[in-house]
């Protein structure tokens, strides 16, 4: 009876070291005052807030983000829903460096290390994409040397195209970019929803349209995959 007790919590305790870090486990968000990566172009660093976010965990910074100041929308909508999927097709979020330690998109493709521009993408509506996710929003990262290709700063196809090239799933790395409708306390952090096993930095991300401004928050999924 003992050596079965003893086997089951070396078992347990196995298991728990083969899980992933979570956010409860020490995943962690630090802001840091830190100028955007100088490999960018000079009219996307021009663009970018100097402040890193930096999500950690216990093998290091698996992701670091600088992010707009803001985003232009066509309209302000009731919801914060609606205002985000009014925002200019690939219009410029940020910038994100992943790490080289193993990382994985909402689609649960590996992404490779590097340097990235982060843009605003929508979701199509075809049969391969329906329900795969609670929001059509997402963030599309593109190697930052092809970000100079997308002549037209709202080609779509273009963005995607650029994106995906050169990658093993032969689709573009994406994070689930959703908006919160009801969240309090303190931003930016990092949130969880347990049962599906996301892990989010929550933003307030300022939009401007037609002269009037808001703030809405969002919900970037740094880790977590959606329905496949």
């Amino acid at each position: 009876m003992k050596m079965r007790i003893a086997s089951a919590l070396v078992l347990a305790l196995l298991c728990a070291l083969a899980r992933p870090a979570r956010a409860e486990d020490g995943v962690k968000l630090t802001v840091a005052d830190k100028a955007p990566p100088a490999e960018l172009a000079a009219e996307l660093r021009a663009q970018l807030a100097p402040k890193a976010y930096q999500i950690t965990d216990a093998d290091g910074t698996a992701f670091e983000f600088w992010l707009v100041p803001g985003v232009k929308a066509k309209a302000i909508g009731a919801t914060a829903k609606e205002t985000l999927n009014s925002a200019e097709p690939t219009s410029l979020l940020g910038a994100v460096v992943v790490s080289d330690t193993e990382q994985h998109d909402f689609r649960d493709d590996p992404m490779d290390a590097g340097l990235y521009v982060m843009r605003l993408a929508l979701q199509p509506k075809d049969g391969n994409h329906m329900g795969t996710a609670p929001f059509d929003t997402f963030a599309i990262l593109l190697p930052h040397e092809r970000d100079a290709q997308l002549k037209d700063a709202h080609d779509h196809e273009t963005m995607v195209k650029l994106a995906q090239e050169g990658t093993v799933a032969k689709h573009p790395p994406i994070l689930s970019l959703q908006p919160i409708e009801k969240a309090e306390g303190a931003f930016p952090r990092i949130e969880v929803d347990a049962e599906k096993e996301w892990e989010f930095l929550y933003l307030k991300l300022p939009v401007e349209a037609a002269g009037a401004k808001t703030e809405i928050v969002v919900g970037l999924v740094v880790r977590g995959i959606g329905e496949l």
